[in-house]
């Protein structure tokens, strides 16, 4: 393994890194990121330097340690770690949709690692809820290969207040409670068969509505070790989104830097 040469703390902060026109945290499917690389190959004689870091890993060259730092936490909300290229004055910082496992770092500018992440073949299991539709899903790789959706009626919110305020919010709680048990059925239908070739588990739909069903549905706590951390916002958890999903699961988030 390669390590980088280190610049004085000084000098590093004197660096700029503002995002570069164009990509700003942007979400690439595998092939506009293929294309996007392909655009930014250094040329002959460029500075280069690759980093891959494992989840909550920290960056051992203060260089890119400072560029990460302006860049905020935002890149590593994803929770799968960071791939980061440097060609010349230009750098691009890569959250990956799957865990980087490994961490490296070259004096190169080196994708292999990240299309054999990208490119694994992963069984995932997916668990979307919003309030009156959830879907279950198992994808194969990119392909759709069982799913589950349905809907469950459930009040919208209601302000006026007193006695009757009250009883409509134990209404709605109780719809709330039943749609939540129906999705945690579901996934043990459709999660159990394929348990032993499950890679991940990702979650997505309408934040307030997913936090309160992780709140009473044990069963995922069986996937907890491989639930992944990024959630997917997914505004309509019908069929014909689950069909589309697929692509979705493999998007990269993407930042532009000026070294």
């Amino acid at each position: 393994m390669v390590q980088f040469s280190c610049t004085t703390m000084t000098e590093a902060r004197n660096r700029t890194a503002t995002p570069a026109a164009g990509l700003n945290g942007d979400w690439l499917t595998k092939e506009r990121l293929h294309n996007l690389l392909n655009v930014r190959k250094p040329v002959e004689d460029e500075v280069t330097s690759t980093v891959y870091l494992r989840p909550g890993e920290s960056v051992e060259s203060v260089e890119w340690r400072e560029l990460l730092a302006r860049l905020g936490k935002t890149p590593e909300e994803s929770g799968c770690g960071l791939v980061c290229f440097r060609g010349g004055d230009r750098a691009l910082v890569i959250a990956p949709p799957f865990p980087v496992t490994e961490n490296s770092q070259f004096d190169t500018w080196n994708e292999r690692p990240l299309w054999s992440l990208l490119d694994a073949e992963r069984t995932v299991g997916v668990v979307l809820v919003r309030l009156g539709r959830y879907s279950v899903a198992v994808y194969r790789g990119g392909d759709l290969a069982t799913s589950k959706t349905d809907s469950r009626y459930v009040k919208g919110k209601h302000h006026a207040g007193g006695t009757s305020q009250l009883r409509y919010t134990r209404v709605r709680e109780g719809q709330m409670r039943r749609l939540y048990v129906k999705v945690c059925e579901t996934i043990r239908a459709q999660f159990e068969p394929v348990a032993s070739e499950l890679d991940h588990v990702i979650l997505g739909g309408e934040k307030f509505t997913l936090n309160g069903f992780l709140k009473v549905c044990p069963r995922l706590d069986e996937y907890k070790n491989i639930t992944l951390k990024r959630r997917l916002n997914i505004r309509d958890p019908k069929r014909d989104t689950l069909d589309d999903l697929g692509s979705t699961l493999h998007e990269s988030r993407v930042w532009a830097v000026d070294w």
